[in-house]
C-alpha cells in the first residue's frame, strides 16, 4: 500500500469518526428518514455538479453495471446510513461508532469467500486484536442491556460490508465521482421510501448544533469520504480497507469525548488501544493484493 493511500485511510476514519458525533447533532431536530434523504440526495447533486464542471463521465456504459451500483449503494450507504442512524437514536454517538465499525470483520470474512482474498497472518493478527478491542469497548453497553442500539448498529456493519465486498466484486469501469454519485442516489432513494412510510409528526425546530452537524454530514462526511473510499476501493484490497477503518472507532471515541463530552472510561482506553495496534497492521505493513 502507497504512503499516500495510508494517509488517505486515516483520513477517511476521522471523517467518519467526527461524523457520527455530526449525525448525532443533526439528529435532535431532523428525523432520521430526513437526515438520510438530505444527506445522501444532496451529497448526489453535488457530487453530480462536480462532475459537470470537471467533464466527469457519470453514465456507466453498461446497464446492468448501472443496476449493480444501485445494489450496492442501497446496502453499502443507504443500509449503513438508516441502521446507524437507529443505533445513534437509542445509545450514544461514541458507542454507536464502537458497535457499528464491527463491520471490517465481516469485510474480511466476506471477502474471504466472495473475493477469495486470502486471511493471511496479518490479516489474522489485526481481525484478532480488532475484535478483542471491540469487545471490551462493547461490553459497557451489552451489560447495560441496550441490546436494541447494539443489533442496529451490527446491522449498519453487515450492511455496509455486503455493499463494499459487493462493489468491489463488479468491479465497475468508472470514475470514483460516477461510482459514489450513483450509490448516493440508490441510498437517497431507500431513504425516502421511509421518509414516506414514516413521515414527521412533531413540530420542526433548527437549532445551530443540528444545521452545522447536517452541514458535515453531508458535505465532508458523505461527499468528500465516500469519494476517497470508493477511490481507494479502486487502488487496495477490500480486506486492507476494511482492516484499515478500525481506526474509525478511535476518532469518533475521542470526537464524542471533546464535542459532547462523553468521557471514555478504562476498558474505553484499553479497547481503543488495541484497536489502534490492530488498524497500524494494515496500514504500516498489509498484505500484497490478492
Amino acid at each position: 500500500m502507497k504512503a499516500a493511500d495510508r494517509g488517505a485511510l486515516v483520513l477517511v476514519a476521522l471523517l467518519w469518526g467526527v461524523n457520527f458525533v455530526a449525525a448525532k447533532a443533526a439528529l435532535a431536530s431532523f428525523t432520521l428518514w430526513e437526515l438520510r434523504v438530505i444527506t445522501f440526495g444532496g451529497a448526489a447533486v453535488v457530487l453530480v455538479a462536480i462532475a459537470l464542471c470537471t467533464r466527469t463521465r457519470l453514465r456507466i456504459g453498461d446497464p446492468s453495471d448501472l443496476v449493480r451500483l444501485l445494489i450496492a449503494g442501497a446496502f453499502g450507504i443507504g443500509g449503513f446510513g438508516v441502521f446507524s442512524a437507529l443505533a445513534l437514536l437509542n445509545t450514544t454517538a461514541g458507542r454507536a461508532t464502537i458497535c457499528v465499525y464491527t463491520m471490517p470483520i465481516w469485510v474480511v470474512l466476506l471477502a474471504r469467500f466472495v473475493l477469495r482474498e486470502p486471511i493471511t497472518a496479518r490479516r489474522s493478527a489485526s481481525l484478532a486484536l480488532g475484535a478483542a478491542g471491540l469487545v471490551i469497548l462493547a461490553w459497557p453497553l451489552l451489560g447495560t442491556g441496550d441490546w436494541l442500539g447494539a443489533l442496529y448498529a451490527l446491522a449498519a456493519a453487515v450492511s455496509w460490508a455486503i455493499g463494499t465486498v459487493y462493489l468491489k466484486r463488479i468491479d465497475v469501469d468508472a470514475p470514483p465521482i460516477a461510482t459514489t454519485a450513483w450509490q448516493l442516489v440508490a441510498a437517497a432513494a431507500v431513504s425516502l421510501v421511509g421518509l414516506v412510510l414514516d413521515p414527521r409528526t412533531a413540530p420542526f425546530l433548527l437549532t445551530g448544533s443540528a444545521a452545522a452537524g447536517l452541514a458535515y454530514n453531508a458535505l465532508l462526511g458523505t461527499v468528500i469520504a465516500y469519494l476517497i473510499w470508493f477511490g481507494l476501493l479502486q487502488r487496495i484490497s477490500a480486506g486492507a480497507a476494511g482492516l484499515g477503518s478500525l481506526l474509525v472507532p478511535l476518532f469518533g471515541v475521542l470526537a464524542s469525548a471533546v464535542l459532547l463530552g462523553e468521557i471514555p472510561t478504562a476498558p474505553d482506553l484499553v479497547g481503543l488501544g488495541l484497536i489502534l495496534v490492530a488498524a497500524a497492521i494494515p496500514l504500516i505493513a498489509p498484505a500484497k493484493r490478492s
